[in-house]
């Protein structure tokens, strides 16, 4: 019977450097440096409309200039940055799940090559959803105290979902290497498309487990660099640390608090 995946950190035997080999410690660097670019293509591509959510800025304001260009070429631009902010955010966080699936695979000599292109078409997918809550907020949300209070609702989302039973299982499934053998290794070696059902499915779980700080992060300004590196630590810790769970509990505490106030007071925010 195989044993549960350890619940208050990963194996450590993933996380020893010096058990990953040259070409691991390779991928990492190769990864690392991917989400170096796309840090600095996010602060190159970021129109002043995506620097601004409804809870810094609100839409309708001077810098929300998104209606001036047709729907398509916004979702296109819209959905092109948002791959590449994710890539800046997730890359990072990603490491441990690429090196162990890249090993698996690569013992039983299949490709490996579709793991990141199935892990951002979730993510491209979740961009799509995104792209069409913006519209809705551009089209229906005045700015103001309407504006602070239904970002408010936004953070007590995101706070609540912190503390959800599918909140935890994907958490746990991030953080586990033995999760990841037992949801992906069999299915990763199976066929050409083996790693490209993998990467599916761990995107599925890591959308599953950050949704509610993406949702966040729409909320006071998508591709505002300072809100984006805020989020993108708290998303590695909570993969990462050994304490993931605990902080991710006091996130839940947090935002919940900080949406209490601004729903009470949204002169907070809406001046």
């Amino acid at each position: 019977m195989t044993s549960p995946p350890a619940r208050h950190g990963p194996a450590p035997g993933l996380w020893r450097l010096r058990r990953w080999s040259r070409a691991e410690l390779l991928l990492a660097a190769v990864l690392a440096g991917s989400a170096g670019v796309a840090w600095l293509l996010t602060s190159r591509l970021a129109m002043p409309d995506m620097r601004v959510g409804i809870l810094t800025g609100g839409p309708g304001m001077d810098g929300m200039d998104g209606a001036m260009r047709p729907w398509p070429a916004e979702a296109a631009l819209f959905l092109g940055v948002w791959v590449v902010m994710m890539a800046a955010m997730m890359l990072p966080s990603i490491v441990p799940f690429t090196a162990y699936l890249t090993r698996l695979l690569r013992a039983r000599g299949a490709p490996t090559h579709g793991l990141l292109a199935g892990y951002f078409l979730v993510w491209t997918g979740v961009g799509v959803v995104a792209f069409g809550l913006v519209r809705v907020a551009e089209a229906l949300v005045s700015p103001g105290v309407t504006a602070v209070r239904v970002g408010a609702v936004v953070v007590l989302a995101a706070g609540l979902y912190q503390f959800t039973p599918l909140k935890r299982v994907c958490l746990r499934h991030c953080r586990s290497p033995a999760a990841l053998a037992l949801a992906h290794g069999e299915a990763a070696t199976r066929g050409r498309w083996g790693a490209l059902r993998a990467g599916i499915g761990h995107g599925g779980y890591c959308a599953g487990c950050c949704w509610g700080l993406m949702a966040l992060l729409l909320a006071v300004g998508m591709m505002n660099l300072a809100w984006m590196a805020a989020f993108a630590v708290v998303i590695a810790l909570e993969k990462v640390s050994r304490r993931g769970e605990a902080i991710s509990r006091v996130l839940g505490v947090l935002l919940t608090v900080a949406a209490a106030v601004l729903l009470v007071q949204p002169s907070l925010l809406a001046g």
